[in-house]
């Protein structure tokens, strides 16, 4: 009956809480920051200014660390600032809306 309980032995283990919280600094990858561009391009684009009724301006993102940053500016003459917050989650990436700062 040894056969029966190989298959447990290779299973791999979840990390542990150490694991975890050390890999929740790391910064944004490249394929993050690239989903993240095209998802507030496409936001930006859609998105009116609150305040003035203006388009907005494409996004920029400040993806040192997370949560990343996206801001964006209407292109009235006042130039309102719109912001977001994306951050990561076991279950994936947790966007916010274009909300006037």
């Amino acid at each position: 009956m040894e056969w029966f309980f190989l298959p447990w032995t290779f299973v791999p283990q979840a990390p542990s809480w150490y694991e975890s919280q050390w890999n929740r600094y790391e910064p944004p990858g490249p394929a993050e920051k690239w989903l993240i561009e095209i998802i507030y391009e496409i936001v930006a684009a859609e998105t009116r200014c609150t305040r003035c009724g203006a388009p907005l301006e494409p996004p920029r993102l400040r993806a040192d660390a997370w949560p990343v940053r996206v801001a964006a500016r209407c292109r009235g003459t006042a130039r309102h600032r719109h912001r977001a917050d994306v951050s990561r989650a076991p279950d994936g990436l947790h966007t916010e809306p274009l909300a006037r700062a």
